[in-house]
């Protein structure tokens, strides 16, 4: 169906404009640094400061930043539809949801940025919703029988949650890290699953399933 087809191209684009985004924000951004900084420290606004033209101008990678989250949010969520129609089991219509609350919450981090509230909460629900959906949705389609595709992807989500764990402990190891390397790692995770089965959807890869071997998983 046409509307199913450019949803899914919504898969692909939405991940690469938030990838693109972040990547501009912490290059223009003269006081990012990957092992003190937040991702999200490059579209803050200081104090005293007002969302004006001359600051945009001064300081681009607030828009670039808070503007690429917010774009990243509305086209993705069309792709929650997609992954609606695949789902076959009760896990991965939950995992669904969790991916939509996760895309939801992202957009919420561009439109509450530092230091307004609720940046916080909503920084930490986008990445415990894509984790979740990772863990729902890998579980679903395992039950399912796409066995190889359900462990990768359930996988991918406690990758995410060790990388957190491992950055967790270097707190009380040494100097305090910034966020930024661990949130660009469940970005990419994140991502990354969302191009995959976009482009499975689209039929720009094969699918390779352990208990169905090559064929079309939609």
């Amino acid at each position: 169906m046409r509307q199913r087809h450019v949803a899914a191209i919504c898969g692909v684009v939405g991940p690469a404009v938030a990838a693109t985004a972040i990547l501009a924000a912490t290059l223009v951004d003269p006081e990012f640094v990957w092992t003190n900084s937040a991702l999200s420290d490059t579209g803050a606004l200081p104090d005293g400061r007002s969302v004006t033209w001359a600051f945009i101008r001064s300081s681009p990678q607030f828009l670039v930043f808070n503007g690429g989250l917010i774009l990243t949010g509305v086209i993705g969520l069309p792709f929650s539809g997609v992954l609606w129609a695949r789902s076959e089991t009760l896990f991965q219509r939950l995992g669904v949801a969790a991916f939509g609350v996760a895309l939801v919450a992202l957009a919420l981090v561009g439109v509450f940025h530092l230091p307004r509230d609720p940046h916080g909460a909503v920084a930490i629900t986008h990445y415990l919703a894509a984790t979740v959906a990772l863990w729902l949705y890998g579980t679903g389609s395992a039950l399912a029988g796409r066995v190889r595709r359900g462990l990768v992807t359930l996988w991918l989500g406690i990758v995410h949650l060790l990388f957190w764990l491992v950055w967790a402990a270097a707190l009380s190891s040494g100097p305090v890290p910034g966020l930024a390397i661990p949130e660009t790692v469940g970005a990419a995770i994140f991502g990354g699953w969302t191009v995959a089965t976009a482009l499975e959807e689209l039929g720009w890869t094969p699918v390779v399933d352990a208990s169905h071997g090559l064929g079309d998983a939609s």
